[in-house]
């Protein structure tokens, strides 16, 4: 009897659940294809006069990456075929499109004592210059240890300076979670959830920032091949005297990356 009843104990156990480790695991030689697109639209006011505006833009990359030493890159070329910002003309709600100053460069990134230098990048501001960085900020989202299907992590308190490098958020937290694990066009991939519920105070203004999107992250590399996102950014208590308003913007995003002939 004793038997029967450890028997049926081992059946009913869960099995164990495979885990997964999601880092960048750069290879030298790897080229990526990006396109990642974006709209805004803000509905609100400016002191006492109502305010509306939308903008959109995006980007097409293709990044080299030409050094990786120890297991981290060190040196990447990104040439940026396409970087552009549109705003709609509110009387005929046509978009009129700018390029940004990164538009058409070849810009190098290396890793030197420890800071990124950019070459290629002379004359391009600086704030537009660190949008393009070493590693992907997204990967910024991957837990410290492995997961199983189902398990999720967060980022909160200091952990939000990861993402928020510029402590544009310092509330809240960002959940993330695995969902699945899917072969796509031949590669092992994991399908991540997220959610932002992330909120700042500064200077009088409260600035909510809420989110929900996905993640596709080519397990062997680490390289994220997808992103969708949208939710609302709100903000209150703006003095006008600034220049920043008061509403509610309804934000989207997209990205999409693909691996050329080297990254197989």
């Amino acid at each position: 009897m004793s038997r029967l009843l450890i028997l049926a104990a081992l059946l009913l156990q869960e099995p164990a659940r495979e885990k997964f480790e999601l880092r960048v695991r750069p290879v030298q030689g790897d080229r990526i294809e990006t396109f990642d697109s974006w709209t805004h639209t803000f509905r609100g006011s400016l002191g006492d006069e109502p305010l509306r505006f939308s903008t959109r833009g995006g980007r097409r990359l293709i990044v080299d990456l030409s050094r990786v030493e120890d297991g981290r890159l060190t040196r990447k070329s990104v040439e940026v075929a396409d970087s552009y910002i549109e705003t709609q003309d509110v009387k005929t709600g046509k978009y009129v499109r700018k390029d940004d100053a990164v538009h058409g460069r070849k810009v190098t990134i290396e890793l030197r004592d420890g800071r990124e230098v950019r070459t290629g990048a002379e004359g391009v501001p600086e704030a537009e210059q660190k949008t393009l960085s070493m590693d992907d900020p997204l990967t910024r989202l991957f837990p410290d240890k492995a997961v199983a299907i189902g398990e999720s992590w967060d980022l909160q308190g200091d952990e939000l300076k990861k993402v928020f490098v510029n402590g544009d958020f310092t509330e809240g937290r960002i959940v993330v979670s695995l969902r699945d694990v899917k072969e796509i066009d031949g590669r092992r991939c994991a399908l991540l959830m997220t959610k932002y519920d992330v909120k700042s105070a500064a200077g009088g203004a409260k600035r909510e920032l809420s989110l929900s999107g996905t993640l596709t992250v080519w397990i062997d590399r680490g390289y994220i091949l997808a992103m969708s996102q949208s939710g609302t950014m709100k903000t209150d208590g703006a003095d006008p005297k600034t220049g920043q308003p008061n509403g509610e913007a309804a934000i989207t995003g997209e990205l999409k990356a693909t691996p050329l002939e080297k990254a197989k």
